[in-house]
């Protein structure tokens, strides 16, 4: 299972918003004899490329461990229930069970009820947490929202001037580029566009950079022909960005925008309702576009927004051991900073950079 594991792991970014699903058989004796994975939305599920790579035709003895609950519908791939049965598998080993409701314990009781030994919760829990964003959006029918952000030991962002610094090294870079890739969006506030100028896109070591949907989240609209020449509005990756607003942002600016060739993304949320219009962009993004996750990186306003109205679902915390004294501009407001907490953290040494990231509590 561990080694299916890392199948699925190949899949990292490219299968959203379906889940990453690793899978292999072994004979009798434990050799492994074929494997396969999900590779893309729309690409065969990880047990039909299995399948497909099997040199002999199954055996009786042989076992297929698979890191997720085999689909029972038909769907755009055909039910991998169906094809395990039709190719002979009599022994089956998963590792979590699907969280979507048309297909959670289903895939199970259709394996047993056709002769099938089957066994579940190897790994289980890695399994899961493999998907988690597949997972929350199959349970809520939402995309996740997540939000990072990286500060100094005493809780900053920036500098007394108000700055950009750099917080954290090339490690945790590196980090940041690697979760990048794996969720559908990327957001961040008019400030920090207006301030940082971020690319926004993946860059990793030997892959081609890439980008996911930009969110840019303004109210007021203050968008000018300086702002229009930042990096996310006028580089290669132009059309994968969109500037979100709420029902009462002014439409004069509104139609500047769109003049000018950006795409404006209106929310029926007024401003001044921050948890409707954090809701309703999630349900949005996932019902009409299959968008199942948004990575939100700053600035303090946004991320005291989606605090305050807790709205994050997931979050990434990166901590340098730098120290930037009290008037350095805080990652979050008062009242959110004391509201929450990541809940069962997990934890990554990254050089001398410390990340946590898990599920958000509430207090």
């Amino acid at each position: 299972m561990a080694r299916a594991l890392e199948l699925a792991k190949r899949g990292w970014g490219a299968t959203n918003p379906n889940p990453m699903v690793g899978a292999l058989i072994v004979d009798k004796n434990g050799d492994i004899v074929a494997e396969g994975y999900h590779a893309a939305d729309g690409a065969a599920h990880a047990e039909v490329a299995c399948l497909k790579n099997m040199p002999r035709p199954v055996e009786p003895t042989d076992t297929m461990y698979v890191t997720l609950e085999p689909c029972s519908t038909k769907g755009r791939t055909g039910a991998c229930t169906d094809a395990l049965i039709s190719a002979g598998v009599k022994n089956v080993v998963i590792g979590a069970t699907d969280f979507s409701p048309e297909h959670s314990g289903r895939g199970v009781e259709i394996l047993k009820a056709a002769g099938v030994n089957v066994e579940t919760g190897v790994l289980g829990r890695e399994c899961e947490d493999l998907n988690f964003i597949f997972n929350h959006a199959a349970k809520t029918s939402k995309a996740l929202l997540a939000i990072k952000y990286a500060a100094s030991k005493d809780g900053k962002i920036a500098l007394d001037d108000g700055n950009r610094a750099h917080i954290t090294g090339k490690e945790a870079m590196h980090s940041v580029h690697e979760w990048r890739a794996l969720f559908s969006s990327i957001g961040v506030g008019f400030n920090t566009v207006k301030i940082d100028n971020p690319a926004l896109t993946v860059r990793r070591d030997g892959i081609p950079p890439s980008c996911r949907q930009r969110l840019i989240f303004s109210a007021e609209l203050n968008f000018d022909f300086d702002m229009l020449s930042k990096r996310v509005f006028t580089d290669e990756f132009e059309d994968k960005t969109r500037v979100v607003c709420c029902a009462d942002s002014p439409a004069d600016k509104m139609d500047f925008l769109r003049r000018c060739g950006v795409r404006v993304m209106q929310l029926s949320a007024p401003s001044a309702d921050r948890a409707a219009f954090w809701n309703e962009l999630k349900e949005r993004l996932f019902s009409e576009e299959r968008i199942s996750s948004i990575y939100v990186e700053g600035g303090a306003i946004t991320l005291s927004s989606i605090i305050n109205s807790r709205s994050a679902d997931y979050a990434f915390v990166y901590q340098s051991p730098k120290v930037f004294g009290e008037n350095a501009l805080d990652a979050l407001d008062e009242r959110a900073r004391g509201s929450w907490k990541i809940r069962n953290p997990k934890f990554e040494l990254l050089g001398l950079d410390k990340l946590s990231y898990g599920e958000v509590e509430y207090l």
